[in-house]
C-alpha cells in the first residue's frame, strides 16, 4: 500500500512539474483516497484499491500531458519518456464512401 502512495507522489510530481495548483490538487486528492480507506481490512478489497491506485498512476504517467503558454496563442508540451504517442485515426472523407 505504502509504495502505491509513493509512486503516485513521485507521478504527481513528474507530469505537474512547476503546476502548483495541480501540484497541491493532486497532493490532496491522493492523501484524502488513502485515508478515506485506511482502515480497511478486507484483503480482496485492499487488493482491488491497490490496482485501482496502480491504474491511475499508469494513466496519468502515460496519457497526462502538461501544456505550457508560451506566449498569446502558442503552448508548449511537456512530453515525457513514458508519454504514450500514437497515430491519429484516419477519418473517413466524403470520396471514401
Amino acid at each position: 500500500m505504502l509504495s502505491c502512495y509513493r509512486s503516485l507522489h513521485r507521478t504527481r510530481l513528474k507530469v505537474f512539474k512547476d503546476d502548483t495548483l495541480a501540484l497541491e490538487a493532486g497532493k490532496e486528492r491522493i492523501r484524502n483516497e488513502f485515508l478515506k480507506h485506511k482502515s480497511e481490512t478486507d484483503p480482496s478489497k485492499i487488493s482491488e484499491l491497490i490496482s485501482m491506485a496502480e491504474s491511475a498512476d499508469k494513466f496519468l504517467r502515460h496519457n497526462v500531458v502538461q501544456g505550457v503558454q508560451t506566449d498569446r496563442s502558442t503552448f508548449r508540451l511537456r512530453i515525457t519518456e513514458d508519454t504514450e504517442l500514437q497515430d491519429n485515426a484516419k477519418l473517413p472523407c466524403k470520396e471514401d464512401k
